[in-house]
């Protein structure tokens, strides 16, 4: 059909339409980078509850953070019903009670907030703007971590506000409470920045959720059954080494070292390693998996 004979179909007969969409030319402020890894953060911290998302999107992070947070409610309507009772739970051991929650937590969420970009293939989306690879790797890692960190607070605040307003004089216990500020805030930020940097390092290797938390969790499971044998089964050093192997085992040592109270069911002691190795090797753990996640994201989506 020539151009002449199309145009003397009636309009009614045509099949399409056009639309005027309306694009206009932006004239607003640009925040620039800054503003951009902010934003970035932020919805990746509120992607990790699943805020803003379907209801599916919420069960695994708020029922994970409700696990960890009812240990600590029985444990303050203990004391309110019979003061002075011993509780099972401390600032000390009470994240490593409940380690397997942190795991789980990682391994759910830290796929969910870097596997989907890589799947529907949009981070060149990110990465033509104002964004910078290396931007985008820490603000999904800081959001990881801090998600982290709000979950491993949590309980610890349930346990001193418990500790405070079960006592009959509340300032006094307030005034005694005080002194346990360095293991209320420092023992969940001792979890969440190595375990964090481990989780994201896997999570970013894949664009698949399931490979992704199968993997992590693999991990946290290997390391820890491989040192518990050879704990039990070798002898001389290699004995008194293989507990350095699980990242859990690493994150209590070090907070024996910075926050003090060794654990009688931690396997730390029996590595006969001198405190501030678990410190350095806790700390090269952070170091590592941020590298990682840096040099995945300088790679991916080129």
């Amino acid at each position: 059909m020539t151009q002449r004979e199309a145009s003397v179909i009636p309009r009614e007969s045509a099949t399409g339409a056009i639309y005027d969409l309306g694009y206009r030319h932006y004239d607003g402020p640009r925040l620039g980078r800054r503003e951009a890894v902010a934003t970035l953060f932020v919805a990746s911290l509120r992607a990790a509850f699943g805020l803003g998302r379907g209801g599916r999107s919420k069960i695994v992070p708020w029922g994970l953070s409700a696990v960890l947070l009812v240990p600590a409610a029985v444990a303050g309507a203990i004391q309110a019903i019979a003061p002075g009772a011993p509780s099972p739970f401390t600032y000390d051991n009470y994240l490593w009670n409940l380690q397997i929650v942190l795991a789980l937590f990682v391994a759910a969420q830290a796929p969910e907030l870097v596997s989907g970009d890589q799947r529907h293939r949009v981070l060149s989306l990110y990465f033509s703007h104002a964004m910078a690879r290396s931007d985008y790797a820490l603000a999904k890692l800081g959001a990881l971590m801090a998600a982290l960190f709000i979950v491993a607070l949590g309980p610890l605040l349930v346990i001193f506000l418990a500790s405070v307003l079960v006592a009959s004089d509340v300032v006094a216990a307030f005034g005694d409470q005080l002194g346990n500020l360095p293991q209320v805030i420092g023992s969940p930020l001792l979890y969440a920045v190595p375990l964090g940097a481990l989780g994201m390092a896997i999570a970013a290797f894949t664009p698949r959720r399931a490979y992704a938390t199968g993997a992590i969790i693999a991990v946290f499971l290997i390391t820890a059954a491989v040192g518990a044998i050879l704990a039990e089964a070798g002898s001389g050093r290699i004995s008194e080494l293989a507990p350095l192997l699980s990242p859990f085992v690493l994150l209590d040592g070090a907070r024996d070292w910075l926050l003090g109270a060794s654990l009688a069911d931690s396997p730390v002691s029996a590595a006969h390693v001198p405190l501030p190795v678990f410190g350095a090797l806790t700390f090269a753990l952070a170091l590592a998996g941020t590298a990682a996640v840096n040099w995945r994201y300088r790679r991916v989506g080129a």
